[in-house]
């Protein structure tokens, strides 16, 4: 077999190989195994080169279909693993080479945001987005930009509410006021949403002191 065949058969059955894997994850969105595949996935979309660019597109189209339209999370997947896929996830959009890439890598932190918020690992995920927010602030080479963060505090407004300090503490040490400014209007948008994190089962008091 030439060499030129043998990359056609290698293609060929990494093809075949993600069409099992759309079909497990539109099959078992709810099992715990799909948190191994997200990784995976977007080293294919993230490393393949100009001849694999159909593999890559293919990663792409399932992380946008099954991860970051999926109705439905794993459940039952230990809290340490959900939080280390997660950690890889931001690590990865620190550094992503196009903004292509970065919103597929928000889709997926937003997707292992829920599975934290089902576990009851706020805390675990307001550290990650903290942390995240410091490098876009303060590392010039940095490859994030608001909208990772909007697509967090637009879908878990009572989460990312918890970020309110830490985006003021944060935004003097921006590296430039154009910085500065994009981690004041993160804020801006935070308090824009107030009143959907506000329960409506527990309306504000309007006076303190009533007369008996």
């Amino acid at each position: 077999m030439s060499g030129v065949d043998a990359q056609r058969e290698a293609t060929h059955f990494k093809n075949r190989v993600l069409d099992l894997v759309d079909t497990y994850l539109r099959k078992e969105p709810s099992n715990p195994l799909a948190l191994h595949l997200i990784v995976p996935l977007l080293d294919l979309v993230a490393g393949s080169g100009q001849d694999e660019r159909q593999l890559s597109d293919k990663a792409k189209g399932i992380l946008r279909s099954r991860i970051g339209k999926a109705k439905e999370a794993p459940v039952g997947a230990e809290i340490e693993r959900v939080t280390e896929v997660a950690t890889s996830v931001h690590a990865k959009a620190r550094k992503a080479h196009s903004s292509d890439l970065l919103a597929i890598l928000s889709l997926c932190s937003v997707y292992l945001a829920k599975m934290l918020v089902h576990a009851k690992a706020e805390e675990s995920l307001a550290k990650l987005y903290k942390e995240s927010l410091e490098d876009f602030a303060v590392r010039k080479n940095s490859s994030l930009n608001p909208a990772f963060f909007q697509d967090f505090i637009r879908r878990f407004p009572g989460q990312a509410w918890s970020l309110r300090q830490d985006l003021l503490d944060i935004a003097p040490k921006a590296i430039n006021a154009y910085r500065q400014t994009q981690v004041l209007q993160l804020l801006e948008h935070l308090l824009g949403l107030l009143p959907s994190i506000v329960s409506p089962k527990l309306p504000f008091r309007l006076s303190a002191n009533k007369a008996p």
